[in-house]
């Protein structure tokens, strides 16, 4: 039994060490999944369509703003390299950079809104959903895109220190003000109007002000102000600065590849009408419960990854990437057992409180839906992992080209089967999740081959200047 512990928990790398950090950023991920959650579930109560348009309208929201998301985020991985080497003052103007970068893409998001609104009619969404669907994503993208942005620099940089216990209880901070309006709004409660859907949007919002609130406090508390001197960290920096584009661009061009690929996947099935979109609508939000909490832990692995490597250390960043994998392969099997044993209970969780017609037909949908991801918990689980171990290498680039490829592979996939072949919903489906196993696979063999290793993610530190000592006089 101590043999067992000292091989998979014990020591830099180990289960042990790597939890402590991934805890902390699953149970904020779950938080987040939450507020998505709950918001759905309060809008099926009123109306399934509603319940559909959100999806759709957060997604094309959220996807107008992931490249800079990702862009943003990098600085985490970047900043883990640099507390990995002990240069402390530079975390936090890695973090300024990080700042300014954030403020100067908000208006670029927000000039690609006639776009996504073009794209709700383009995917022949009906009249009804595509209303329910412009009033969700305007309040998101104007509003809440905008705090998003401004904690993609403080979530990185807590995530970076490996401070994740911050983050989470900013997230924590955001899910409880996000139920309180949405409760609120959605329902009009308490002499609020009914709102229904423009209620979850400005819940959401409100909650993403809060979570920032709490990061801003945290990072300029006095442990940060005297341990990094953040007071004294707000300048440009071109050397960080050029680091941070050359290795984060990739990773912000690889968010934004693989999530308008997915939102197409989404859109493309919501084109079967306003049924089927909800069956698939609920069969996502399941999908969002053993997914993104993972996110947490690849998180965990980057930072790992990074710290590791920042003390050059490549066999402490191995062995971090397998106590990843031995994680995910726990909760992902537990998520395979759920949705094979009880798929008819979770569907009934979103049967609106009034009868809607129709609601047999989306249920009859929705449960074999749920059944069939089982298939790929456990390749989601390779996927994030390695991947994570990959971007926190800096092999951002390849990773951003592997991922275009199978993200927009798999959407002219999707377009195939539902507009081409005009496959039944279940049986496109089906054979929409049964690529997601090559996911996995193709990470992890990029993983098993090495190319990851050797990258200087960080630039060299400089060295003071000492002047040049002053040659003596020879004694005549």
């Amino acid at each position: 039994m101590s043999s067992f512990y000292e091989k998979h928990f014990k020591g830099a790398g180990g289960i042990s060490e790597l939890w402590r950090i991934a805890f902390p950023m699953i149970i904020s991920s779950s938080f987040d999944v939450l507020i998505m959650f709950i918001d759905r579930l309060f809008l099926a109560r009123v109306e399934p369509v509603q319940m559909a348009a959100m999806m759709t309208g957060g997604l094309t929201a959220f996807t107008a703003g992931t490249f800079f998301i990702g862009l943003l985020g990098y600085s985490g991985a970047m900043i883990a390299h640099l507390y990995g080497a002990g240069r402390l003052k530079d975390c936090s103007k890695m973090f300024t950079q990080s700042l300014i970068l954030s403020i100067i893409s908000y208006p670029l998001v927000l000039s690609l809104i006639p776009l996504c609104i073009a794209s709700f009619r383009w995917a022949g969404h009906s009249p009804e959903q595509i209303g329910y669907e412009t009033e969700y994503f305007m309040i998101t993208i104007v509003f809440t895109t905008l705090f998003t942005l401004m904690r993609a620099p403080f979530g990185s940089f807590f995530s970076g220190i490996g401070r994740t216990s911050v983050i989470m209880i900013a997230n924590f901070a955001g899910l409880s003000v996000n139920v309180v309006f949405a409760f609120l709004l959605i329902f009009g409660k308490f002499g609020f109007s009914r709102m229904g859907i423009r209620g979850a949007a400005v819940a959401v919002a409100a909650g993403s002000v809060a979570n920032l609130a709490v990061l801003v406090c945290f990072y300029f508390g006095a442990a940060n102000r005297t341990k990094f001197n953040v007071m004294n960290s707000f300048a440009f920096e071109w050397t960080l600065m050029k680091r941070l584009l050359r290795f984060g661009f990739p990773s912000g061009l690889e968010f934004a590849i693989s999530l308008s690929a997915f939102t197409t996947m989404v859109t493309l099935f919501h084109g079967y009408g306003e049924k089927a979109a909800s069956a698939v609508t609920i069969a996502f939000n399941w999908d969002m419960i053993a997914f993104l909490p993972m996110i947490g832990l690849q998180i965990a692995v980057t930072t790992l990854v990074g710290q590791s490597l920042g003390r050059k250390d490549e066999a402490g960043a191995i062995r971090s990437t397998w106590s990843g994998l031995k994680i995910n392969l726990l909760y992902s099997g537990f998520m395979l057992i759920l949705f094979l044993s009880i798929p008819s209970y979770l569907v009934k969780v979103f049967e609106p409180s009034v009868p809607t017609p129709g609601w047999n037909e989306i249920a009859a949908m929705a449960v074999p839906m749920i059944m069939m991801m089982s298939v790929y918990p456990i390749s989601d689980g390779m996927f994030i992992v390695f991947s994570g171990a990959i971007r926190g290498a800096g092999d951002t680039t390849w990773a951003m080209a592997a991922s275009a490829i199978l993200h927009w592979g798999g959407a002219l996939y999707v377009y195939v089967l539902t507009h081409v072949l005009q496959l039944p919903p279940v049986t496109a489906w089906t054979l929409f999740v049964l690529i997601f196993p090559l996911f996995g696979l193709t990470f992890w063999l990029r993983f098993r081959s090495g190319k990851w290793k050797g990258r200087n993610v960080i630039p060299d530190e400089e060295l003071p200047l000492v002047p040049e000592p002053t040659p003596a006089i020879p004694n005549e």
